[in-house]
């Protein structure tokens, strides 16, 4: 990863100095990578940090051998936390690139109440590294608002020390005609030797809305192929 911009504009009248930052990779892993996660921080001339951020995350699509560009955020900092000077002040960007494995997990039929779930033998290994175990689709007891909730559950386990930054699961609500419903989805990030459940969950469901309804259930795990980290010393804008 290679940093292409580094600059930054003020401090205008209110102190406030705002920054560009952009960055191209090169995929050169032989899968699409269509997960980036980074971190970006700005260093003043004595190398301590001043501000940045964390975690920003980013869907993006890279094939091998292609190259992308890439934009880092950075909120505005005030001209006075850099002792009057930013001269010599520089950014570090630290980015996680991960590709994307897609697995179905069927579409199954909806439970018509809330005593008997839907508890579907589904469990596979993905590698040496996660086992799923299994999938249930469950419905609360009617509510006084004469409504339902309804969630899909799947469990995973970590069996490895790879660290999963990020396994999704995807849930849609199918009407009898085949069409969409609503959505549910929800992400956790899985360590090493750990377990995680991730639950989609549909709100304010009428239970006459859901008769003769399946849910179409999906997972999608990132896992981390490539790094890149690179540093550049700011410049004033233009």
């Amino acid at each position: 990863m290679k940093i292409t911009k580094a600059e930054y504009n003020g401090p205008d009248s209110d102190d406030d100095v705002s920054f560009d930052f952009e960055a191209t990779f090169e995929n050169k892993t032989e899968h699409d990578i269509e997960f980036v996660k980074s971190s970006c921080l700005v260093i003043d001339k004595a190398g301590v940090v001043i501000g940045g951020t964390q975690g920003d995350e980013n869907e993006v699509f890279i094939a091998p051998g292609e190259t992308e560009s890439l934009t880092f955020y950075v909120p505005y900092l005030k001209g006075q936390h850099f002792n009057g000077s930013l001269s010599d002040a520089s950014v570090i960007a630290d980015t996680t690139f991960f590709r994307a494995e897609f697995h179905e997990l069927g579409e199954h039929e909806m439970p018509q109440s809330s005593e008997k779930p839907a508890i579907i033998e589904n469990g596979f290994d993905i590698g040496d590294m996660l086992k799923i175990l299994g999938t249930g689709i469950f419905i609360d007891p009617v509510n006084d608002s004469g409504e339902v909730c309804a969630e899909v559950r799947v469990g995973i386990r970590n069996v490895s020390d790879v660290h999963f930054e990020k396994v999704e699961v995807k849930a849609k609500l199918m009407d009898k005609r085949g069409s969409e419903v609503e959505t549910g989805e929800d992400y956790q990030m899985v360590g090493a030797f750990a377990g995680s459940l991730l639950t989609a969950s549909f709100y304010g469901m009428k239970p006459s809305r859901l008769k003769g309804c399946t849910m179409k259930i999906s997972l999608l795990v990132h896992q981390p192929i490539a790094f890149g980290s690179a540093t550049a010393e700011l410049k004033k804008s233009e």
